[in-house]
């Protein structure tokens, strides 16, 4: 179908006026990067701001003995999030246990409940408490042909170079969790 052009229409004829009078003037703006461009950049200039500060922060935290940088690690999640939620606690000490109640002036007493000698910690609960002894004998032998020593606070919370392998731990971690009854208590 024929449609006429715009020639002649008023409002067009000024808009094609003013267009070629804007082309004969010198640009005053530089638009050699487009929109979409300065937005990638500005955006990949402040995650490496964020983790460059993260990564930095890491090592004043008691995750910073775990984890060594703010890369994202899949291996650390499970289909359970009640298990996610206790082992991220335990990463970064923000656990119900009585040392860091006692940190926050929530609890007189910082110590483990059945060890009155002994700081409530995630590394007393995991790696020392008696109470929990024999399921940490099972946690010790299921990780023995995956170490060959014995684990690491930061071992036994994913804090492994090897994906798979801190994968694999923090598998039968979260399984020690289920089994001790602690989980309340992180």
């Amino acid at each position: 179908m024929w449609v006429p052009s715009h020639i002649g229409v008023r409002g067009n004829t000024v808009a094609d006026r003013a267009a070629a009078e804007a082309h004969s003037l010198p640009s005053p703006i530089d638009m050699t990067t487009d929109l979409t461009d300065s937005l990638t950049n500005l955006q990949t200039t402040c995650n490496r701001q964020w983790d460059t500060e993260l990564t930095d922060a890491l090592q004043y935290t008691s995750l910073g003995r775990i984890r060594h940088d703010t890369r994202h690690h899949w291996w650390t999640h499970s289909p359970s999030r009640v298990l996610d939620t206790a082992v991220t606690r335990l990463r970064i000490g923000h656990t119900r246990l009585n040392a860091h109640l006692h940190k926050l002036g929530m609890t007189d007493d910082p110590h483990c409940p059945w060890c009155p000698t002994y700081l409530d910690t995630p590394e007393h609960l995991l790696l020392q408490c008696p109470r929990h002894h024999s399921h940490r004998t099972a946690l010790l032998q299921s990780l023995y042909p995956l170490l060959l020593r014995r684990p690491t606070l930061a071992d036994l919370l994913g804090g492994s170079p090897d994906p798979g392998l801190a994968f694999k731990i923090l598998k039968h971690t979260r399984t020690f969790l289920q089994k001790s009854g602690q989980l309340h208590r992180i």
